[in-house]
């Protein structure tokens, strides 16, 4: 925790005003564990390595899928607006979107569902076996879910909730709770480096 507040004083002085009482506004996880592996190809082809992140970005990565009609298209609404809100400074993270529908969910969908809020945003879709991987790494389980009201073949998908916010050094430092303002997500990534 020392770390963190040596952290918001340096950029708050680098700002004009220090911080370095005001706590993320998500779960902060003390010591910050490694992130897992999150290796995909993109619609394109290319292979999104978060570990290629290391000492160049920091990510928000949120498990979801696009049929999702709450959490999902809310979260990464409320990233675009973040990301406009750091401005030039957006270009120190990277905002990745990965699948847990591989049925229905293909590359090119999921590229093109998260550009229609940010076109830097990436949109990954694992394979059935990258996603087990992806479950049991990131302790997860993303689960077929139908209620009464859903007509037959329908279904959604239990996914965790929450942004995980991963530093330069690829640490898990907090989770986002869904909902979490623009304004909050965007002042967290201005101090997790």
């Amino acid at each position: 925790m020392a770390g963190l507040a040596v952290l918001a004083g340096a950029l708050g002085g680098a700002q004009g005003c220090a911080v370095p009482d005001t706590p993320l506004h998500g779960m902060v996880l003390d010591p910050p564990p490694e992130a897992p592996v999150v290796r995909i190809a993109d619609a394109a082809g290319t292979i999104v390595d978060l570990d290629d992140e290391r000492g160049k970005r920091s990510v928000a990565l949120f498990f979801g899928y696009t049929h999702c009609p709450d959490v999902c298209p809310t979260t990464i609404a409320d990233w675009a607006r973040a990301n406009a809100e750091l401005g030039s400074a957006g270009r120190g993270v990277r905002f990745i979107f990965v699948s847990v529908d591989p049925e229905r969910d293909t590359p090119q969908v999921v590229r093109d569902y998260v550009r229609q809020f940010d076109t830097t945003f990436v949109g990954l879709v694992p394979t059935r076996a990258q996603l087990d991987s992806l479950q049991a790494s990131w302790t997860f389980a993303a689960r077929h879910e139908t209620t009464p009201e859903m007509k037959p073949g329908e279904y959604g998908v239990g996914h965790p909730a929450g942004t995980f916010v991963i530093d330069r050094a690829g640490r898990i430092r907090e989770i986002l709770p869904p909902n979490t303002s623009p304004a909050d997500i965007a002042s967290d990534l201005r101090r997790i480096r």
